[in-house]
């Protein structure tokens, strides 16, 4: 049963019983002082008492809940290389996970000791990265400033896509921004 089905039956439920609790109250508001019908209405009121729970349980699970923010680059952002690293895919179980960087734009994290870092890898289309062979490649950081503070020239770190690591490698020195080398053909 998924979350929707259950809280689709739970919305049925709630109102099920506060129609019954407001028919038992018209009952008993209609009913002759000493009846059964009176009594009958007290205990059909009676069934609103779950519905506060439900309701007070509702609200704590909205006002805890986090508001949902999108994270990551936008589809249509332009590609703006932060730095440049080295990275060695691990070797893959299967061969259809022997390739899970292709060309174009990869996000993923880079992770340094406890702490992960939203980015964007410009693969070239001729140099798709092999596993346990290294290659250099372009990175963006969705946010440069504390990405680049912690990770210097040399440092090493570890390439996550979701919670799968992929590879590890290091972060390269700064290339002359004219340097023909350091161009990298990416396909969109």
């Amino acid at each position: 049963m998924t979350a929707s089905t259950r809280s689709s039956r739970r919305q049925l439920a709630t109102v099920v019983m506060l129609v019954l609790a407001l028919v038992g109250g018209l009952v008993r508001w209609l009913a002759p002082q000493p009846s059964v019908a009176r009594d009958l209405g007290s205990l059909l009121m009676v069934l609103w008492l779950p519905i506060v729970g439900n309701i007070i349980g509702w609200l704590i699970q909205r006002a805890k809940a986090p508001r949902h923010v999108l994270q990551g680059f936008a589809a249509d952002a332009a590609f703006e290389p932060s730095a440049r690293i080295e990275l060695t895919l691990l070797a893959a179980d299967t061969p259809r996970e022997s390739r899970p960087i292709r060309a174009g734009y990869f996000d993923g994290a880079l992770v340094v000791g406890s702490e992960g870092f939203t980015t964007r890898l410009a693969v070239p289309v001729d140099g798709e990265p092999v596993p346990e062979v290294p290659c250099v490649l372009a990175v963006q950081f969705l946010r440069p400033a504390l990405a680049l503070a912690r990770l210097a020239p040399g440092e090493r770190f570890t390439l996550l896509a979701g919670r799968r690591v992929l590879g590890t490698g290091h972060v390269l020195p700064a290339a002359p921004a004219d340097d023909p080398r350091t161009a990298l053909p990416v396909a969109a």
